[in-house]
């Protein structure tokens, strides 16, 4: 049996690496290539987008994978879609594995914004020093805030347009909770983006 593995994330790689030296079975685990040095899970790999659902389609066919699990990131907005389109033209199953999403509990205070855009936008009326944990792409959308400080987390280190003021943290996940609070706190952080 060959199962691809579409991922990236700390789940695909645990379950690569739960699956590696299963007798009978072949395990590709697809990258989408956005960092320039992947943490690579054991097994085959393959780094690089499809062409869309139609090129994943031909991948499956070509390769003759058996069955796909889409342990995308939750940001990865389209291989998601791609996926259960090529699973289907391909008869192969999927198994989507999705990450709890948060909760708003007692005390939290969210801003929901449809948009990095509109995230920026209502920034500047929350507070003035930020986290964003949005990853490298997204930051010309923060670059015209001046008057705000963010710490910017990613596994790269961005490019321009970025915000003036910004320190970078280069790091990957996971994170501990213990971690992440104390980030918060050395860095005076009152405003998370995410």
């Amino acid at each position: 049996m060959h199962l691809l593995i579409l991922g990236g994330t700390t789940e695909a790689r645990r379950l690569a690496e739960l699956l590696h030296g299963t007798p009978g079975l072949e395990v590709t685990s697809s990258l989408a290539g956005r960092v320039a040095s992947p943490r690579l899970p054991p097994g085959g790999t393959r780094v690089g987008g499809f062409g869309g659902a139609e090129g994943l389609t031909a991948w499956l066919r070509e390769h003759g994978a058996d069955a796909v699990v889409d342990a995308t990131h939750p940001f990865a907005g389209t291989i998601s879609f791609h996926a259960a389109r090529a699973a289907a033209t391909a008869r192969v199953p999927l198994l989507a594995l999705r990450r709890p999403g948060w909760t708003p509990v007692e005390g939290d205070r969210w801003h929901e914004a449809g948009s990095l855009e509109e995230a920026a936008r209502l920034l500047p009326a929350l507070g003035r020093r930020v986290f964003l944990t949005t990853g490298r792409t997204g930051l010309a959308a923060f670059a015209d805030l001046e008057q705000l400080w963010f710490l910017v987390r990613s596994v790269d280190a961005p490019e321009p347009p970025h915000p003036a003021a910004m320190e970078v943290l280069l790091d990957r996940g996971p994170f501990t909770l213990d971690g992440e609070r104390g980030l918060l706190r050395r860095h005076r952080i009152d405003v998370v983006v995410t």
